[in-house]
């Protein structure tokens, strides 16, 4: 079941299992050992088929973090809540990186929420899009009807994802300034699967220039994030 959520309303407050899907995970890491040693460290969620490459400069943002603004402990898989881990290019990694006013150092969080039954007819993935910030024209509209951090928002591009394997999604990039700061550019890969039982988000931020500088770092990182919903 979704637990309360990760979305930015939050932040005002101080704020995937598998043989084939493993065998994949262990060529990468082999590959990367031939060459001179891995430069990347995998995020692995083995229940519910989930994977991600971040650099091994990034670092993990401590799990009570999480706890503190979730309200509990994240969970071990979306069968209990709400799976959630984050890792900041930063010194001193943060989840408020995501949510500050200027991000000068890549912050990536990834996510597997379940769906309850009775909502699943209701998830699209303009709700896909919307899971951490208002990104859909509706969403946005609404943004507009009373007081909010975000303004002059920019979509960058938007482009529909089919990979099979159980699941279809969206790969969006946008900007925002948050409270009145610079620009602040999102990337970021959702996945719904073919049951809208769960929700799969990956997204990254920083700063424009850090996005401008770092754009290939980035998007390795977001462009690795991979479910694998239909596998035995």
């Amino acid at each position: 079941m979704i637990v309360p959520r990760l979305q930015f309303e939050l932040r005002s407050r101080t704020v995937k299992s598998v043989l084939s899907f493993f065998a994949l995970v262990v060529g990468l890491t082999a590959l990367l050992a031939g060459c001179g040693g891995p430069s990347a460290q995998y995020v692995i969620n083995s229940a519910d088929k989930t994977y991600l490459k971040v650099p091994n400069t990034w670092r993990q943002i401590d799990p009570a973090q999480f706890t503190e603004a979730l309200g509990s402990a994240p969970a071990a898989s979306s069968a209990d809540g709400t799976w959630i881990v984050g890792y900041d290019a930063a010194t001193g990694p943060a989840l408020q990186h995501m949510f500050d006013p200027r991000t000068d150092e890549p912050v990536v969080l990834v996510s597997v929420d379940g769906v309850p039954e009775k909502s699943r007819g209701q998830i699209s993935l303009d709700v896909v899009r919307d899971f951490r910030f208002p990104v859909s024209a509706t969403a946005r509209q609404q943004l507009e009807l009373g007081a909010s951090r975000l303004t002059d928002f920019q979509l960058l591009a938007d482009e529909m994802l089919t990979p099979g394997h159980g699941v279809r999604g969206v790969h969006t990039v946008f900007a925002y300034r948050i409270d009145g700061g610079p620009p602040q550019v999102f990337d970021q890969i959702g996945y719904l699967n073919d049951d809208a039982s769960k929700v799969y988000v990956a997204i990254a931020r920083c700063s424009l220039d850090c996005f401008q500088e770092r754009q290939s770092e980035i998007e390795g990182v977001v462009n690795s994030f991979t479910v694998r919903e239909d596998s035995p």
